[in-house]
């Protein structure tokens, strides 16, 4: 009898995870949306790999490092810069259309705090599509997939993994060898992110309940471009500022010039953090894209969406928002977390690969890496159990006291985000404790902040912990 397995997630590090494991083992894909929602549908920048010429592995480690301020974990960084060149090689074999010049090579493009030019896109802006639907239409018809299910709880166990799902507002419960968490980040936690509306922290939050241990969760990055435009989600790709692009106030400063040394492609924080000291100015910032040689032919998906945002100048308006978390669920090598029938990989998971600051375009790579290696885990591990149940259940379900999304969202912007004040984390810190971050409820919106409360209580206590500013972590020293 096949192992079954059990993917949280839809995106990039999930569907690699089953890709691997196809033909091997029962694999099932539940999923809290449609196959399309999550982050990696949404990647616009890349991948980054030392596949191109006079490029290395170890430059790639050295830059990784770098943006992390050396706070990465060597080990995984190694394995992220070496076998994420392989799987690239593998994918372009595959046929995945990554973007060429006219001579039939590879378009590698450049991105901040990257050396060389080591970006591959596919459709312009629009990698993390192309490469998901790529892989999603390699999934046999034996990948199970279950969209529209929330994962509420999990119960580990000596040979097995038993998880809570809710559908149709029916609850059962699932069994399974082993569990795969890829349910992505935290992003909704703040009231302008890129990220998908389901990136709710469901899996961090899921993992902590049942015994998990989280590292890094003071470190998040927050994008410096997106669209400054009341409800626009709109991502401005890095790759803009690596084509020319600059950043200038309305006054018509380029700022950066006298900030960084690489001033437009500065470390993601370090250009979040200018942006957002501008607007404290009473600023605004606009990203310049005059000088970007065939804009809409390099950048298709950004111009359609500036173009149905009414955005018909080359000064385009921008602000910081989040984008990607460096912490999550703790994992070794192989994505094992401390839980011993249980995996996380892709941005849920802290694999340590990017320290204090991910260096761009290297999510993708780190989804597709440790994805494989979570599979290839799996595959030699041994079958303790071949008694799988499915089985309905009545939860206990009861009102929660919980603030609004949007309320915990500000107050979470103020508190955590870009510049932090230990004085307003401990008043944030103190807020929380008012709520109840327990399960389960049917109400999914109730489920999500419950997590997302969780999460911030793990992420304000890390932050006080950590009272040196260091990468994406930045906190202004205690008042006397």
């Amino acid at each position: 009898m096949k192992k079954k397995v059990i993917i949280l997630g839809s995106g990039i590090a999930a569907t690699t995870v089953a890709f691997f494991l196809q033909d091997k083992c029962d694999v099932t894909i539940v999923t809290k949306g449609a196959l399309s929602d999550n982050n990696s549908a949404l990647a616009q920048g890349g991948v980054a790999a030392a596949v191109g010429p006079n490029d290395t592995a170890q430059a790639h480690y050295e830059d990784t490092l770098t943006a992390g301020a050396q706070l990465n974990d060597p080990d995984a960084s190694q394995i992220l810069v070496n076998e994420g060149a392989e799987i690239i090689r593998e994918l372009i074999k595959m046929g995945v259309p990554f973007d060429r010049l006219g001579d039939g090579s590879i378009d590698y493009g450049m991105e901040g705090a990257h050396h060389h030019p080591r970006i591959l896109h596919a459709g312009g802006d629009q990698t993390g599509k192309y490469v998901l639907e790529f892989l999603q239409r390699k999934l046999s018809s034996k990948v199970k997939i279950e969209a529209n299910t929330t994962a509420v709880e999990i119960f580990p166990e000596d040979n097995k993994a038993k998880i809570l799902v809710i559908a149709n507002k029916q609850f059962r419960t699932i069994e399974a060898d082993f569990l795969v968490i890829a349910t992505g980040g935290i992003g909704q936690l703040f009231p302008v992110t890129s990220n998908d509306k389901t990136i709710t922290g469901d899996g961090i939050a899921l993992a902590k309940r049942a015994g998990a241990e989280l590292a890094d969760m003071e470190f998040i990055q927050f994008h410096p471009t997106l669209l400054n435009k009341p409800g626009s989600s709109l991502l401005i790709s890095e790759a803009v500022r690596g084509d020319g692009a600059r950043l200038v106030n309305k006054s018509g400063e380029y700022f950066m010039a006298d900030v960084h040394p690489d001033k437009d492609l500065a470390p993601r924080f370090v250009v979040a953090r200018e942006i957002t000291n501008q607007f404290l100015k009473g600023e605004e910032v606009f990203l310049d894209i005059s000088t970007v040689q065939n804009f809409r032919a390099r950048f298709p998906y950004i111009s359609r969406s500036l173009d149905k945002a009414w955005i018909d100048s080359t000064l385009i308006p921008v602000k910081p928002g989040a984008h990607f978390f460096m912490g999550g669920v703790k994992t070794d090598l192989n994505a094992r977390t401390t839980l011993g029938n249980i995996y996380a990989v892709g941005e849920v998971a802290r694999t340590g690969v990017h320290g204090a600051n991910r260096l761009a375009s290297n999510s993708l790579l780190e989804g597709l890496v440790f994805a494989r290696r979570a599979a290839q885990d799996i595959i030699a591990r041994p079958q303790k159990d071949e008694n799988y149940q499915t089985e309905k259940q009545e939860p206990t379900i009861y009102k929660q006291n919980l603030p609004t999304l949007e309320e915990l969202k500000n107050r979470a912007w103020e508190s955590i985000g870009i510049i932090r004040r230990p004085e307003k984390i401990r008043e944030f810190l103190a807020w929380l404790e008012e709520f109840d971050d327990s399960v389960p409820n049917a109400n999914r919106i109730d489920f999500e902040i419950s997590n997302l409360i969780l999460i911030s209580k793990e992420i304000a206590r890390a932050a006080l912990a950590r009272p040196v500013s260091i990468g994406a972590h930045y906190i202004e020293e205690e008042n006397d």
